[in-house]
């Protein structure tokens, strides 16, 4: 592992991300349950209430959670700067995120003002606060690396997409502030998977792959002008209902930056210096793999696909099955993947952290495979293959919905098996660490 660049001064107290990453994780249970409830329907319209209820829930629920209680903790390796009153911060920024998700996702399945308005004013508060104080940390940091500067990015182009979907919101309460053109919700949709999630996954990347991986470092042409061109066309994007004719283009613009990227992050990992079997590496080989194949579907002419099977199963749900693709085999790939990772990593850290001022109690220190052992993470790995697959099934074939529902079921179940595990034996490690200190004391 190298941690040249990083810093560990500033780290914020774990139960912090914890409580992030475990009530990410419990979202997809909760998804799977309501998936099975709801039956063939939704899967026959993005539109569905349903549906736009089950894509939330990840979204917000799974992505927004993981990302932001890794957040918490990258900002201080990276740029040795953690939020201000961190405690006060995400513990109240955590409360409101999850009661605005959970009443965004009762308010699309059961129109309601009351769930409206607590989603818009509990989502309202929760951005303000966490966004609030992350842009302080990232503004206020000495580091000038890439990853804060796209770190940067990301945040300020999560205030436009919070911003954006709370007047969309607003439209059921009979306030109608954009417009009712759908053109607002695909650029809703693509500022915050493109803007918010992948161009933080991108900016984290270009510090954890050569950290965790020992790879060499992204080409500096790369690193440093991908996230400000990535800014640059979503910002554009916003003139598209205006100028209509230019959505393809900028569309276009952002998968084939988006696919560089891909390519090089393949590149990058393939030169790593020890080539040992990770299954982190194998998500992020999954997610860059699912990207290029679905960006090549996307630009390959549809004269050369197959008429009748594309407009039988393929051309209804087009839309719904990019978005899936993406959401699921990208981005959800890369944050389960970086589970993994920061999972044991974050425990190691803390527990040598409390061992530095006693080196007795070394000895109560366990090894990183110890605290996650490579095959639970196989494990994981196999069934959100099989998981993503039975996805695009779903969508194409409805009434493997229960199937679908279960396997979501069974993966993130298990997924917070290994989190809760590793809670425990940082817990119990713990323990025995600070006995040690009062026995040496």
């Amino acid at each position: 592992m190298n941690l040249v660049g990083a810093s560990f001064d500033s780290l914020p107290p774990i139960d912090l991300p914890f409580r992030f990453f475990i009530s990410g994780i419990l979202f997809p249970i909760v998804l799977a349950i309501l998936i099975v409830l709801s039956g063939e329907e939704p899967w026959l319209s993005r539109w569905h209430p349903t549906m736009l209820a089950i894509t939330h829930g990840f979204t917000l629920g799974f992505l927004g959670c993981v990302m932001m209680g890794a957040l918490l903790q990258i900002l201080p390796v990276v740029g040795g700067i953690s939020f201000p009153k961190v405690r006060l911060v995400a513990s109240y920024s955590h409360i409101f995120h999850l009661l605005g998700t959970l009443n965004l996702i009762l308010a699309f399945i059961f129109p309601k003002p009351l769930f409206v308005i607590s989603s818009i004013v509990f989502l309202f508060f929760g951005f303000v606060l966490y966004s609030s104080a992350a842009l302080w940390a990232v503004f206020n940091t000495k580091s000038k690396s890439v990853t804060i500067s796209g770190i940067r990015l990301a945040i300020l182009l999560l205030i436009v997409t919070v911003v954006l979907g709370l007047f969309m919101q607003l439209r059921a309460l009979g306030i109608n502030l954009i417009g009712l053109d759908k053109i607002y919700t695909d650029i809703h949709a693509f500022w915050g998977l493109f803007g918010w999630i992948s161009l933080l996954i991108i900016a984290v990347s270009f510090q954890v792959i050569p950290m965790f991986h020992v790879a060499p470092n992204f080409p500096a042409w790369l690193s440093n002008h991908l996230p400000s061109l990535m800014a640059l066309v979503l910002m554009l994007l916003v003139t598209t209902p205006l100028i209509n004719n230019l959505m393809d283009e900028l569309v276009a613009i952002l998968l084939v930056l988006q696919c560089l990227y891909c390519i090089t992050l393949l590149i990058v990992m393939s030169r790593r210096k020890r080539k040992i079997p990770d299954t982190t590496i194998n998500y992020w080989q999954l997610a860059a793999l699912s990207f290029l194949l679905l960006s090549c579907f996307y630009f390959v002419p549809k004269q050369y696909i197959n008429h009748s099977f594309y407009q039988e199963l393929i051309a209804p749900k087009e839309e719904l099955l990019f978005a899936a693709v993406f959401i699921y085999f990208y981005l959800v790939s890369v944050l389960q993947g970086m589970l993994l990772k920061i999972l044991p990593f974050l425990s190691y850290t803390h527990l040598q952290q409390r061992c530095l001022m006693n080196f007795s109690a070394l000895q109560f220190l366990p090894n990183m495979h110890e605290i996650l052992t490579k095959q639970h993470a196989n494990i994981l790995f196999v069934l959100h293959c099989f998981s993503g697959l039975l996805l695009i099934f779903t969508i194409l074939y409805p009434k493997l919905y229960w199937l679908l529902a279960a396997l979501l079921f069974v993966e993130f179940s298990f997924l917070l098996a290994i989190s809760l595990k590793v809670i425990r034996i940082y817990q119990v490690c713990s323990t025995k660490i600070i006995k040690q200190s009062e026995i040496d004391n």
